[in-house]
This record gives structure tokens, sequence and C-alpha cells, in this order.
């Protein structure tokens, strides 16, 4: 049986962390929309204690996400494709804090892209790694900037990073086409006429688009659904090139809660193509294998 500890899945713009039984049962939880960026000049350790300081320090701390960043508390290498959770392991970084505080931090992967050149990722793949129970080779963790990963056996050989997320936000909070939408309440149907929009002309983003001003103006779509009709379309095109370029119609799993998930499941359904939602807190589990094979729990 495997110890207790506390996990850390410390992102850009959000902070999460679980005190964990050696069951592997989440006993508390502390999530804050405060990443790495909002700790100002390094101090990490001051912000760490800030959320689990009243959490046992006899407790190790296993962290992944940006904190291991280049802007994070240590930065650490990203290690090669194809990789496992053991390799992982094998790569941990010890470091105790001023308080006494032992925390390891995992790292993430790099991959030779064919299309970038390079393509890298944090935290993602910890949560794929707790996730491998599920039986499935093709993974999807959807986010500020999406990520299609790829499984075999138990090592990742190659995934795709799509920033969707930060392309809407960006489009609906600082372009023209933001400027009628109305709300951020979620329309299914409308959403989907996005996603069909986009799968109709896959490699024509940068004109589809247009259509979220132009139906708007001619009162086609009201700016209540707006918002929606915009996801679908940038939603829509990351799942028609990713299909695309994978080639694969197998069953796909969405490592994320069904509120944002959900867009997925229903844009792959429009595409023909098989979806399941996996465990939205599969890094826990993740960097729980990570600590056993490390001997750390």
């Amino acid at each position: 049986m495997a110890k207790p500890f506390i996990a850390v899945d410390w992102g850009t713009t959000s902070f999460r962390a679980y005190q964990v039984d050696s069951d592997g049962n989440v006993q508390h939880e502390i999530s804050a929309p405060e990443g790495i960026l909002a700790v100002k000049e390094g101090a990490f350790e001051a912000a760490l204690e800030s959320r689990i300081g009243a959490w046992s320090k006899a407790l190790p701390v296993l962290a992944s996400g940006m904190i291991t960043s280049r802007q994070g508390w240590i930065e650490r290498p990203y290690l090669e494709c194809p990789a496992s959770a053991d390799d992982l392991a094998n790569d941990l970084h010890r470091h105790v804090t001023p308080s006494g505080r032992i925390i390891h931090f995992a790292t993430g992967l790099h991959y030779a892209s064919p299309t970038l050149g390079h393509d890298v990722m944090r935290s993602e793949e910890t949560q794929v790694f707790g996730a491998l129970d599920s039986g499935a080779n093709h993974f999807i963790t959807p986010g500020t900037h999406s990520k299609w990963i790829d499984v075999d056996g138990k090592r990742i050989i190659r995934f795709s990073t799509y920033i969707t997320g930060e392309l809407f936000a960006v489009l609906k909070t600082h372009s023209i086409l933001g400027r009628l939408i109305d709300g951020d309440a979620q329309h299914p149907a409308t959403f989907t006429k996005g996603v069909e929009k986009s799968m109709a002309e896959p490699a024509g983003l940068s004109h589809t688009l247009f259509s979220a001003r132009s139906l708007a103006l001619y009162n086609e779509i009201a700016a209540p659904k707006l918002a929606s009709y915009l996801s679908g379309l940038v939603i829509g095109a990351e799942v028609a090139h990713a299909l695309m370029a994978r080639q694969v119609t197998a069953d796909y799993v969405v490592l994320a809660s069904p509120k944002i998930g959900g867009a997925y499941v229903r844009a792959l359904d429009v595409a023909g193509v098989k979806a399941r939602y996996g465990d939205p807190l599969s890094i826990i589990k993740g960097l729980r294998v990570i600590g056993v094979a490390a001997g750390l729990i």
C-alpha cells in the first residue's frame, strides 16, 4: 500500500492541491485561480504555504505543471518522448524548503513534432499516466492549450498542442468579433452549428471566423448565443485538423470535467468519432503512480 502524500498541480493561471490518503482518496482539496504568473518576485514557498500551511510537513509533496517551467519555481528540462511514468519517477527533483517541507518536482515532455519542430507539455502527461487504466490509447486534455496525446503500452509516444482556449479568449475579449457577444451561457445547438461550419471548411478558420460577426449583424445568431457559436468554430477547427492529421477514429478519452470536456465530446460526435470522459482528477492518480515508482510513497 502506498503512503499518504500531497499532490500539487500548479499551472500558469491556477493552483490546485490535494491531500491524499494511503488508498489514493482525496481527503482535503484547495484551489485558487492564481497560478505561477501571480507569484511575485519568486516567492513560491510563501505562496505554497499560504495555501497548504495547515497540512503536515511530514507528507511528501509531488508537484507537476508549469511550476517547473522557466517562469516557475525550479526549471526542469523536458524529457524526450517516448516516455513512461517510470521515466518521470527517475527524473524527480527533490527540494527542501527553509520551513522543512520536502517537494518532489516532476517535469514535462518534449516531442520532436514533424509540423511544429518542437512540442512541449507540463502536467498533461501526468494526467494521462493516471488514466492508463481506462484502456485507451488516445487522450485529449482540453484547456488553454489543449493536447492530443497518443500512448503505446505505458509510454506516451507523441502529442499535438492546439492553443484553442487561448484563441477563443483573445477573440472574445480583444477582437471585433467579440463586440457583439452578450454573456457566456452555453447553447449546445448553436455550438454544434459552429462546429459543423468549421468541419465543412477545415482549412478556412480565418475566413469562417468572420461569420461570428456577420451572422450576428444580420440577426441570424442572437448575441447571447454568439459565444457558443465562436467556441464551436475554434473547437471544430481543432478537432477537424487533429482527426485529419492522426487518421485515428478509435476511442478517445477526454480528461476534463463535463463542463469543458463536453464541448469536445460533442464536437467529436459531430465528426462521427467515439469519445468518452475520463477522470478529471487523473493527475492525482498520475502523481501517485510516479511517487510509488520512485519509492517515495
